[in-house]
């Protein structure tokens, strides 16, 4: 085995020196290395060696972690498939729409976004979700969902409560026009 060094007796014999915060306990314990020492002793691995493959092991999955947690890498993804803005605008507002329509209430929807936010395989299902919901309109115009939920927060905002507030007259106008889409004159 190059340095002489030979495998272990058994797979229990195992120490390898381990990566940082990391435990043979937990190493045990972890189903995704289920069955990993005892492929290492079948094929004749020291403790060198096994030591190696798992500090390399944790390096590439620390590195798919950050790309994965990279908008820019999401947002390179999703540009081959939707190459124009309009595309991606239309992508990324379904996404939203479908994840929004399935969540518990806004504090799942966070979570949601902090976990899939930039995986651009789940954006696309979502965007898939979200087209299928469509824009449903009430038979008179009417307002959507996120319409009815922005002009719900509009009228919730401190802007719309206080006639001193420097925004007031905008979100007011704001909420006017909500009111008029959805209850068009006749």
């Amino acid at each position: 085995m190059g340095a002489g060094e030979a495998p272990p007796q058994t797979p229990d014999g195992y120490a390898p020196e381990l990566p940082q915060g990391v435990s043979m306990d937990q190493l045990k314990s972890d189903p995704m290395f289920a069955g990993f020492l005892k492929g290492a002793h079948a094929v004749g691995l020291n403790n060198k060696q096994v030591s190696y493959l798992l500090g390399e092991f944790q390096q590439r999955v620390a590195l798919m972690q950050d790309q994965a947690a990279d908008p820019a890498v999401a947002e390179a993804e999703l540009g081959k498939v939707w190459t124009t803005e309009q595309q991606m605008v239309r992508g990324l507002t379904g996404a939203f729409r479908g994840t929004q329509a399935f969540a518990s209430d806004a504090e799942h929807a966070a979570r949601i976004d902090k976990k899939f936010g930039s995986d651009p395989d789940f954006i696309r299902l979502m965007a898939k979700v979200g087209a299928e919901l469509g824009e449903d309109r009430l038979p008179e115009g009417g307002l959507n969902q996120a319409e009815t939920e922005t002009k719900d927060a509009l009228m919730r905002s401190p802007a719309y409560l206080d006639k001193t507030h420097s925004e007031h007259a905008v979100t007011v106008a704001k909420v006017n026009r909500f009111y008029q889409k959805a209850h068009p004159a006749q």
